[in-house]
């Protein structure tokens, strides 16, 4: 079903609209989240484990310096001071900051997938409804889900780009600047990637989503390209931001 969605979606469409199945579209959007949240996941821990060198922090288990600057002249005052004996400073390691912060975001990414999809929906209904479609929001809202798919794949393919290009770089150093100069080839590395990968990812979501408001909204194919072309545009435009 899957397949026959992303090659042949005219066939795939044209057999289910109008009346496509909510349920089905949530649960395509639903792995789509899964597996970008598990890409971005993977890559933030690959590249954690990669950064070995340590750093110092300051040491939040420590009292401030106001708290521990007089003595104690209480059980109050030494309970509070708990701690003062403690380093200012503590050593880490630069990759365990790195996975705290994408750890952080992990969950942002999995319910920025499920809001996008009401998005694309208003989007191509109010695309389609220019070139002179006709139909109900949630077959559009379907026709959405599905063209989110290939984002997922290219979530996969991304992460062996990416991780391909790490074997390359050595990050176990602990100079900074060094380590700076690294993650900038990387990142130079991966923005051209990308930026052909989110273009075919485009592409194919534009021919999704064509052929799927061509059925569900009974539009011709050029009128339907408009709206599902157009929508694909412009995702593609703000992916580069």
């Amino acid at each position: 079903m899957v397949l026959n969605a992303l090659l042949r979606p005219d066939e795939f469409f044209a057999e289910r609209a109008p009346g496509l199945s909510l349920g089905r579209a949530a649960a395509v959007v639903f792995v789509v989240a899964v597996v970008s949240t598990a890409v971005v996941g993977a890559f933030g821990w690959t590249l954690s484990q990669r950064l070995t060198a340590t750093t110092e922090i300051p040491n939040d288990e420590r009292p401030p310096d106001w708290v521990c600057e007089d003595e104690a002249d209480s059980e109050v005052e030494e309970m509070v001071q708990d701690g003062c004996d403690e380093p200012k400073q503590k050593t880490v390691v630069v990759g365990d900051l790195l996975w705290d912060a994408f750890s952080e975001r992990l969950p942002l990414v999995f319910v920025g997938v499920l809001l996008a999809w009401p998005l694309y929906g208003v989007a191509l209904h109010v695309g389609s409804a220019l070139a002179g479609g006709s139909g109900s929001f949630t077959d559009t809202l379907a026709v959405a889900a599905w063209g989110m798919f290939p984002s997922a794949l290219q979530a996969v393919v991304g992460f062996g780009l990416l991780y391909a290009a790490l074997g390359g770089i050595d990050l176990a150093g602990s100079d900074p600047e060094m380590l700076a100069s690294q993650i900038r080839s990387l990142t130079e590395r991966a923005q051209g990637d990308t930026a052909l990968l989110s273009l075919a990812g485009a592409v194919w979501q534009g021919y999704v989503w064509t052929f799927g408001l061509k059925r569900a909204r009974d539009l011709s194919t050029g009128g339907a390209a408009f709206a599902g072309g157009g929508v694909a545009v412009v995702v593609f435009l703000l992916s580069l931001v």
